[in-house]
């Protein structure tokens, strides 16, 4: 027999939350004590397909899947009647091998017989969908019972309209909140204005990117790290005719392996402990414009085999889906390894690989382009100045000199924090950048990086070293020894102030991800 207050007090467990799971679950909760039933369901009528989307169902307390259910039209012409005149606050049905609705509902649920009283949720006269609560026999619920479920309509309609629009709200906030990140960064980078050396040091490479940009084909950037393979990249979006949808980034040896594919996929709610909610990947965001898979050499093997079928099949699942989502995103990879050697290791896929590398553009260090130097050099001390709030110091013929002859292991962002770091120092005088003459750093001491291409991967007209000179360490043997002589430096600092991520301009995680790779110890010296 239902309570006196069921109604209001219904009424305030419904609408006291806009998590609908929530809100159901507390129902449930309270019905047991007060009117007993095995299940709750929800579902969202679509009257011109004539098919019931379930929203959430509970059985026995907990939330199982239940399948759509499709209505023949003298079915849906008795429910369109019966919703549409207010006096009717319920459907009952009980078990009968006569109504098409019982045999379907008996199928959909799993049980033989059953009895349910059904809600008509209406919103401004209109069948939103239905509510549903079930008994695992037939003939189960009293007329008192009929009645006060069929009275909890209207607040169950209110509830499923606020927590539908709330999560709505709350995707669409999201999603313009991670585009608006997207968008600072990139206007900060101020890439769209120029790429310094375009006309110099970078013109064979600006050139091939021209000639591919106004295609589909996926580009593979190869270079050293901190030669701008990101800088270049949105460049190449720029020349595209993709120019004016989302250019996306996402740099692959900085996500944890547990969480590549929800980063780059997606993931739908309650797919994993701590999806809140649904979650667009970079592929979504990117959909239409470019996607810019950064360091795609540290991608773990799992990982390559989908990324491999997304490409092939221009389609994703999100994690926790099973609805194929169209993509048309522009790939753009770049990766400072070899990865043709890491094929050959059966570290990389080959068949990813040659998806990948169909068009590869070797980005010159930039110790292979010394004239750039003096373009680089008045574009850092004009931007630094103006961020750190200084006037911007003169550069002794020394400083030039030293800069010229310095080998830049670690390229273009190297050279930025090298000259932050000495405008900070010098407190306005002239700049001589003397620390970067030390015997280790002479001309002829840092290895010549190679990349194992097919010659017929590049046009005729490109004139790149392919080959590995001599009995060079290999670019893993150098980049380890580059991080621990810069951890040495630090003594074992990696992130924050004067930590070896800062001087070394990555990031702590892409940094410590790395040492993992290459299996540097952690830990800061004492």
């Amino acid at each position: 027999m239902p309570p006196p207050d069921f109604f209001r007090s219904v009424t305030n467990i419904i609408c006291s939350t806009l998590d609908l799971q929530n809100a159901i679950s507390n129902l449930y909760q309270y019905l047991q004590e007060n009117l007993p039933v095995n299940t709750i369901g929800f579902d969202i009528y679509d009257d011109e397909n004539r098919i019931l989307h379930n929203i959430i169902s509970l059985h026995e307390g907990k939330t199982r899947p239940i399948a759509d259910l499709v209505i023949s039209k003298e079915v849906h012409d008795r429910i369109m009647v019966e919703a549409a005149d207010e006096t009717i606050l319920s459907g009952y049905t009980a078990n009968s091998s006569d109504e098409e609705i019982t045999q379907q509902v008996s199928k959909r649920i799993g049980h033989k017989h059953f009895s349910g009283v059904i809600c008509y949720l209406r919103i401004d006269g209109e069948l939103l969908g239905v509510a549903t609560f079930l008994r695992s026999k037939p003939y189960a619920f009293s007329e008192k019972e009929i009645e006060a479920l069929s009275s909890l309509g209207d607040p169950l309609a209110i509830a499923m309209v606020n927590a539908l629009k709330f999560d709505e709200l709350k995707a669409v906030k999201d999603q313009l909140q991670d585009d608006n990140k997207f968008l600072q960064r990139e206007l900060a980078k101020k890439a769209g204005e120029t790429i310094i050396g375009a006309r110099t040091g970078l013109k064979t490479t600006m050139n091939m990117i021209s000639q591919v940009a106004n295609t589909d084909v996926p580009v593979m950037l190869l270079g050293e790290t901190g030669v701008g393979k990101e800088v270049l990249a949105n460049a190449l979006h720029r020349m595209s005719p993709r120019r004016d949808k989302p250019f996306i980034t996402v740099n692959c040896g900085a996500i944890p392996d547990s969480l590549v594919d929800s980063v780059l996929f997606g993931h739908e709610k309650g797919a994993f402990t701590g999806a809140a909610q649904q979650r667009k990947g970079r592929f979504e965001r990117a959909n239409g414009g470019t996607l810019l898979l950064d360091e795609i050499g540290e991608l773990p093997p799992d990982a390559q085999v989908r990324l491999l079928r997304v490409l092939q099949e221009k389609t994703i699942e999100r994690v926790g889906g099973d609805t194929e989502i169209p993509i048309d995103a522009r790939i753009v990879a770049a990766t400072h390894r070899d990865l043709k050697k890491l094929v050959n290791e059966g570290k990389f896929r080959e068949d990813l690989w040659f998806r990948l590398s169909t068009f590869p553009v070797v980005i010159p260090p930039l110790r292979e382009r010394q004239v750039d130097i003096p373009l680089l050099l008045a574009h850092f001390l004009n931007s630094c100045s103006a961020k750190l709030g200084v006037q911007q110091p003169a550069v002794t013929p020394e400083g030039i000199e030293n800069l010229t002859n310095y080998r830049w292991p670690g390229n273009v962002r190297e050279m930025h924090n090298v000259v932050e770091r000495q405008i900070i120092l010098g407190q306005g005088a002239p700049l001589t950048f003397s620390t970067l003459t030390s015997p280790e750093t002479t001309i002829g001491s840092f290895p010549q990086t190679t990349y194992n291409i097919a010659p017929t991967a590049l046009p005729a007209a490109t004139s790149v070293t392919l080959e590995t000179q001599g009995t060079f360490p290999t670019l893993d043997e150098v980049t380890r020894m580059y991080i621990e002589k810069a951890l040495r430096h630090c003594k074992g600092k990696i992130e924050g102030t004067e930590g070896a991520a800062q001087i070394l301009g990555i990031n702590a995680s892409t940094l410590r991800h790395r040492m993992r790779k290459l299996d540097i110890s952690f830990g800061k010296k004492r």
